[in-house]
């Protein structure tokens, strides 16, 4: 399986992280390939080329291409073999920015791009399945969303906005009343503005972050057991830390490690 990462281009820096493609390789027609979900705090874009056959969620079936918010519960998509997925990672706000959509309406939950466009003309996945090279889908891709971002007229909630990014940064640590009170916005406002922008709330946005910044560390490969992680992230403990990434990676530390591997990031690939 090959995974690839890319860069945006200078336009869409304030609103994309990064392109990816993800190729299973061969084609096996009784053959699937599991992967789960993993809470990351950011919404994204899938567009699938599948040989034969649908990619599936929770026993449903994926659109060719998709938008999807935050994921808060982990969740297992299988794709059968042949297939290569072309992707965008946003940052947390993206949903708002670019498509003017209130996050929270898309939070657990994927719409079909078709849906989102079929009221201006816009035949996104036709141009996609037309175009055979990887790279040149995702110049189709950056153009679709610089052709968004132009005519989204949503108004930004610029401290949801910001707090989100204090927050990433910060791996959770910073304390939620003394970033209210920076802003200075009551509780209720806050809470309000931040679930339209980014789709969850700040607590459960925060403890994302603080799990993120944990992950990137075994991502890493440092040498640390789960004790001293937890303590240095934040956690009262290890079964604390234990309990955050069974609910929003589905196991133990340990059993993720023997079970999954994680080419494309907070979307590992099961391979018991």
């Amino acid at each position: 399986m090959k995974y690839r990462k890319f860069a945006p281009p200078p336009p869409l820096l304030p609103y994309v992280q990064y392109f990816w493609t993800l190729d299973s390789g061969g084609v096996d027609a009784k053959a699937y390939h599991t992967f789960t979900t993993i809470a990351d705090g950011l919404p994204g874009l899938i567009f699938q080329e599948i040989s034969a056959g649908v990619a599936q969620q929770w026993n449903h079936a994926l659109p060719t291409c998709y938008l999807y918010g935050q994921s808060i519960r982990p969740s297992k998509i299988t794709i059968p073999s042949g297939f290569r997925s072309v992707g965008v990672y946003f940052y947390p706000n993206a949903l708002q920015s670019i498509f003017g959509l209130p996050a929270h309406e898309l939070t657990d939950r994927c719409v079909a791009i078709d849906a989102l466009d079929e009221k201006t003309g816009v035949s996104l996945i036709e141009r996609l399945l037309n175009t055979p090279a990887a790279d040149r889908q995702i110049q189709i891709l950056a153009d679709y969303l610089r052709w968004r971002v132009e005519r989204n007229s949503a108004k930004l909630d610029a401290e949801a906005v910001y707090a989100s990014k204090l927050l990433a940064v910060s791996g959770g640590r910073l304390q939620l009343r003394e970033l209210q009170q920076e802003l200075r916005i009551s509780e209720r406002t806050f809470q309000r503005q931040f679930r339209q922008a980014i789709g969850v709330s700040p607590k459960l946005f925060s403890r994302i972050c603080q799990f993120q910044a944990a992950m990137q560390q075994l991502r890493e490969g440092q040498p640390v057991n789960f004790t001293e992680l937890a303590f240095m992230h934040g956690y009262a403990d290890q079964p604390h830390f234990i309990r955050t990434f069974r609910t929003f990676v589905g196991c133990s530390p340990r059993q993720y490690a023997r079970a999954f591997n994680e080419q494309l990031p907070n979307f590992p690939h099961l391979i018991l």
